[in-house]
């Protein structure tokens, strides 16, 4: 029986990672590169306009260096959920930093532009 929910669990996994599209894998890939650099301008540039427009450009670079200092580099990624819906994309990922795990949500629009971010500590949810 145990065998049967290892199993279960292992295909549910594969099953998700398959059903990621190619934008969401560029999106996770460059976030990574780009947050592990400093470089948060680019970052910054792969977002919408109305993710512009929601906060200055100094409120998310703040907001990077203070997940860099509490969590450090990003090591690792794990999908965890992905849906599509509308042109658009969410994915969810579990990220292991140098100093803990944390949940990341990134959604994309149809033209590959980063509408939604979101980094949260593991514990709280």
């Amino acid at each position: 029986m145990k065998k049967i929910f290892v199993l279960l669990f292992f295909l549910g996994n594969v099953i998700v990672g398959l059903a990621q599209n190619q934008m969401q894998q560029n999106a996770i890939k460059s976030f990574t590169v780009n947050y592990n650099n400093n470089d948060f301008e680019k970052i910054y540039d792969s977002f919408s306009t109305g993710m512009k427009k929601a906060r200055t450009k100094k409120q998310y670079f703040d907001f990077f260096s203070r997940v860099k200092k509490e969590h450090g580099s990003l090591r690792s990624t794990e999908l965890t959920n992905y849906l599509e819906h509308n042109q658009k994309s969410r994915a969810q990922y579990i990220g292991n930093f140098d100093y803990g795990s944390c949940i990341i949500k990134i959604s994309l629009n149809a033209q590959n532009e980063i509408i939604g971010l979101y980094i949260l500590k593991e514990n709280l949810l």
